[in-house]
């Protein structure tokens, strides 16, 4: 090293030593720092920090609290490229905007914090172009695992195997991919609509419809299952299958606009029904809307009945009844399906779950109204 250079280095080397920065106060504290303050070894500090070994309590208070006093961070950086896990996952979801995903998520990230891992969302509106988009930044991320709920049942197939191939676990939620043999949880949508269907008829309604929801939604596995539990409530009654408001028209966003408008067409092109079922709570909400814009009551003439009993739900007027998915559970059980696809033993078969809907009664449906009440209870 020439002179000048070396009297660079030891101005530099002195200067850190004299701001403090080595003692942890100008650059983040490391457990080399921490064991030099306390008087003990590196692997002494990991031992204390992750409250494993053999260590004295009094040793491991003084270690704890001299790490509070630096703010010390593990670097999860490090640790990741050492065992080459990142120690987090990857949610992509249809979207954000309603409490149905969001209480997923709540459930995916207390399971997720409870096991020391930390989670990355994106939505993808729909869109299996996004969403693969999104997986992609998921696998550049290094994440352990994903948990999807597919945008499509017929799109990213080739993609998922992919995942397959390489070693990459992940896990559908809410629906998922038939031709794609993979772990998924999801609410048992057939029998919800079947409920839903069978509740409608209780009430009397006998031409009983089935609102759509726009766009790829309406192929996807959690609605095609709601339209076949609630036609075979109506094939045991006796009745044909429901007739399908919104078909043939262009998609819209959002979904309450587009139902709005597709069962104002329906009736105001001389349709009928007195019982709906909407594909969603969204498509049920819109429904409700678009029939008091062009005078029908609700639940007088038209009962509505919903799917998913988001968060808004009770608050409507009037009051949504509606088929109630257990989402924060969902959540809980798609993380515990993919720590377990993650282990260092996972499984060889693959785990499908299906989650208990639950009939919620409120005002939509008039089921709490004084004549039906007399006339079919």
């Amino acid at each position: 090293m020439q002179p000048v250079e070396k009297r660079f280095c030891d101005k530099y080397i002195l200067s850190q030593q004299l701001s403090g920065r080595k003692e942890g106060r100008g650059m983040p504290a490391d457990m080399k720092t921490i064991a030099e303050r306390v008087g003990v070894s590196k692997t002494t500090v990991h031992r204390a920090l992750a409250n494993a070994g053999r260590i004295s309590p009094e040793t491991r208070a003084k270690i704890l609290k001299v790490a509070a006093e630096l703010d010390y961070r593990p670097n999860n950086l490090a640790r990741g490229l050492r065992s080459q896990k990142s120690a987090t996952v990857g949610l992509v979801v249809i979207g954000l905007t309603n409490s149905f995903y969001a209480t997923i998520l709540e459930g995916v990230e207390s399971i997720a914090t409870e096991s020391g891992y930390s989670v990355l969302i994106a939505r993808s509106d729909g869109s299996p172009s996004r969403e693969a988009q999104h997986l992609d930044v998921f696998r550049e991320k290094r994440v352990d695992g994903m948990i999807i709920a597919p945008a499509s049942s017929m799109q990213n197939i080739d993609y998922y195997r992919k995942l397959q191939q390489n070693g990459i676990p992940f896990v559908f939620i809410d629906r998922y991919v038939p031709s794609v043999d993979s772990d998924y949880v999801m609410t048992d949508n057939f029998l919800g609509a079947y409920m839903a269907g069978k509740h409608l008829l209780k009430l009397g309604r006998k031409k009983i419809g089935f609102g759509m929801i726009p766009g790829s939604e309406m192929t996807s596995t959690s609605v095609t299952e709601r339209l076949r539990g609630l036609t075979a409530a109506l094939t045991e009654a006796g009745l044909g299958p429901p007739i399908m408001i919104g078909e043939g028209m262009p998609s819209m966003r959002p979904q309450e606009s587009f139902a709005a408008t597709a069962v104002k067409k329906f009736f105001q092109d001389g349709g009928k029904v007195d019982g709906i079922l909407g594909g969603n709570d969204d498509t049920a909400i819109g429904i409700i809307k678009g029939l008091q814009e062009i005078g029908i009551a609700v639940p007088d003439d038209v009962s509505v009945v919903g799917f998913d009993d988001l968060d808004i739900a009770p608050y409507i007027q009037p009051a949504l009844t509606t088929i109630r998915q257990p989402a924060r559970q969902m959540g809980e059980e798609a993380l515990r399906l993919l720590l377990e696809r993650m282990s260092s033993e996972p499984r060889t078969h693959h785990k499908h779950v299906l989650l208990q809907p639950e009939l919620i009664v409120r005002e939509s449906c008039g089921a709490n109204s004084k004549e039906v009440k007399q006339t079919y209870t």
